[in-house]
C-alpha cells in the first residue's frame, strides 16, 4: 500500500490519499504510515505535516472513536509525490555529511618527513556507505510485520489503548521541536505503539514504552544542556559589566 501511494499522477501526495488508502485498516494504521513518513529526513517544517494529524489520530483511539476523522484543512496538506518514492525506496544509509567526513577525512601521524597518512578502516567506511540492497523503510516494515503477532493481552486492552494514544499525542509534540535528532526516538515510538494497536502485540507495545522513555531523557538532557549554557553566557555578559 505504501508502494501504491507512489503511482498516482498528481506531483503531490496529500494527507486526504493517505486516509483514503488506509482509513479502513483504522487509526492504527494510520498512524504508523504517518510515523514512518515523518523519519524520513524531509526539509525543515516538513514533520510539522505528520506531526498534527499524529496528534489527532492519537486523540481518537485515546477516546476510544472507530471512525477516523480529520479536519478538511488539514486534510490538503501535501508532500512532494518523487520525493516519497525516493525516500521511501532509498536504502537506509549514514547522513550525507558523515559519510563524506568518513570516506574523505585524512589523519597525518608524525612530524615533518616523518608523516603518515591514515584513513578509516575498511570496515568503518564500508559501514556509512550507501548499499543498493541494504534495507529500505519497506524492507524493514515487512520485517516487523512479520516478527509481530497478538500477545500480552493485557497490554492492548481499553485502559491501555488510552495510555498509548496519550503517550502518541506527547511524542508527536516532542517529534516536532526543532530538537537536532529528536524526531527519531519520538518517531520510533510512535511506530511501536501503533504495531502493537495493529497487531494485539504487547512487546511491540513494551518497545514504544520503552522509547517514550528514552526520549523523554533525551529532551530532558537536551533542556539541561541548553539551560546551561544560556546561564553560563548570562553569567559572561552579566561580567562584563562589573
Amino acid at each position: 500500500m505504501l508502494e501504491d501511494l507512489g503511482a498516482g499522477d498528481n506531483p503531490s501526495l496529500t494527507l486526504d490519499e493517505v486516509v483514503e488508502a488506509f482509513g479502513d485498516r483504522g487509526i492504527g494504521a494510520l498512524i504508523l504510515v504517518l510515523a514512518l513518513m515523518a523519519l524520513l529526513p524531509w526539509p525543515p517544517g516538513g514533520k510539522a505535516v505528520f506531526a498534527a494529524p499524529i496528534i489527532l489520530l492519537a486523540l481518537e483511539l485515546a477516546f476510544q472513536r472507530n471512525e477516523v476523522w480529520l479536519p478538511r484543512w488539514l486534510l490538503k496538506a501535501s508532500v512532494s509525490r518523487a520525493a516519497y518514492i525516493k525516500l521511501l525506496t532509498t536504502p537506509f544509509a549514514a547522513p550525507a555529511w558523515l559519510r563524506r567526513w568518513v570516506l574523505t577525512r585524512e589523519f597525518r601521524i608524525g612530524l615533518g618527513d616523518t608523516q603518515a597518512r591514515y584513513h578509516f578502516a575498511r570496515w568503518v567506511r564500508r559501514l556509512v556507505r550507501r548499499h543498493p540492497r541494504g534495507m529500505t523503510v519497506i524492507r524493514a516494515l515487512r520485517s516487523a510485520e512479520n516478527l509481530t503477532r497478538p500477545r500480552l493481552p493485557l497490554l492492548n486492552g481499553p485502559v491501555a489503548e488510552v495510555l498509548m494514544g496519550t503517550a502518541c499525542v506527547l511524542l508527536a509534540m516532542m517529534m516536532a521541536l526543532p530538537v537536532p535528532l529528536g524526531d527519531a526516538l519520538p518517531g520510533l515510538a510512535i511506530v511501536f505503539f501503533a504495531l502493537g494497536v495493529m497487531q494485539k502485540d504487547g512487546v511491540a507495545v513494551l518497545m514504544g514504552v520503552a522509547g517514550t522513555v528514552l526520549s523523554a531523557g533525551y529532551l530532558f538532557l537536551v533542556w539541561a544542556t541548553v539551560s546551561e549554557i544560556v546561564h553560563r553566557l548570562a553569567g559572561w555578559a552579566v561580567g562584563l559589566f562589573n
